[in-house]
């Protein structure tokens, strides 16, 4: 595993030889830290061309309206402009932000924009395994 992004909020490592990268926010973010984590999620996909992904976000609180506006019309769009294939989700246990983090894929979902399969899952290990399937 190579570090590409480290900051108290997140961390973006990738397995070249694997073709996954894994992504873990750390606690729950600002806007400015979310769109700072999305676009390094974004370089790293684009500068490694890896097509197979695990956003943990299990850390995640609730995301302020600012924030999931720009995820939902944003950063998906940016991911789809990568190699991005698969996107295995895994979501926080607090029903209230899980159900936004599931509200914005959604929403990206019907503009039409996303080029890859996700999934939600709820821990790393079924993630990880959807994601090798």
């Amino acid at each position: 595993m190579q570090t590409l992004f480290s900051s108290d909020f997140y961390t973006i490592e990738v397995d070249r030889e694997n073709n996954l990268l894994l992504a873990e926010w750390h606690r729950g973010v600002s806007y400015d830290e979310m769109v700072t984590g999305g676009t390094k999620l974004f370089e790293a996909l684009r500068d490694t061309g890896i097509t197979r992904a695990v956003a943990n976000a299990e850390r995640l609180i609730l995301l302020d309206a600012a924030t999931k506006e720009w995820m939902s019309s944003n950063f998906y769009v940016l991911l789809s402009q990568t190699s991005l294939q698969k996107l295995a989700r895994v979501l926080p246990a607090s029903l209230f932000a899980k159900l936004a983090l599931e509200a914005v894929a959604t929403r990206a979902e019907a503009q039409n924009t996303n080029r890859f399969q996700f999934k939600n899952f709820s821990n790393q290990q079924d993630a990880l395994i959807w994601i090798n399937q």
